[in-house]
């Protein structure tokens, strides 16, 4: 039943990441990418999203290699200034558990433990969308940002 689950996640990691991966491919990045909602894209969000899909490249090909060293990268992205752009104990506490997630990721790449390292990754991109839903919805009241 375990496996089965684990597979059904994979799977579903998978399709979620080809689809991303395609739509990434027919707007090549040129710095800060105009959204549909008005805001950049920062060449830091960039980078985080290209050692995502890496680390899902790893899992998909078991290149535990790949796996921790983009989980690393991560884990390292968010500690620069630029990742921490409000002082709230929520942002904090987000930030927090995304970087157990990258540990997770990280060690069980290092064990070469397939199952471990998914559910890792399935954890870290949760923390990223609600981490960005909470900033999406407290945006003007926290940094203060104009809408174009």
């Amino acid at each position: 039943m375990m496996r089965r689950l684990l597979a059904i996640m994979l799977s579903s990691v998978v399709v979620i990441g080809s689809l991303w991966t395609m739509s990434l491919r027919a707007d090549p990045p040129t710095g800060n990418e105009e959204r549909s909602d008005g805001s950049q894209l920062t060449p830091l969000m960039r980078m985080k999203l290209e050692k995502s899909k890496a680390i899902l490249e790893g899992l998909t090909l078991e290149d535990y290699d790949k796996v921790a060293s983009n989980a690393r990268s991560l884990r390292l992205l968010s500690t620069e200034s630029g990742w921490n752009v409000i002082q709230t104990r929520e942002y904090a506490d987000q930030s927090r558990d995304f970087r157990r997630a990258t540990d997770l990721v990280m060690e069980a790449a290092e064990e070469k433990d397939i199952h471990r390292a998914t559910m890792g990754y399935v954890a870290m991109t949760v923390r990223c969308v609600e981490c960005h839903s909470y900033m999406r919805k407290h945006r003007e009241e926290l940094i203060k940002l104009p809408r174009e």
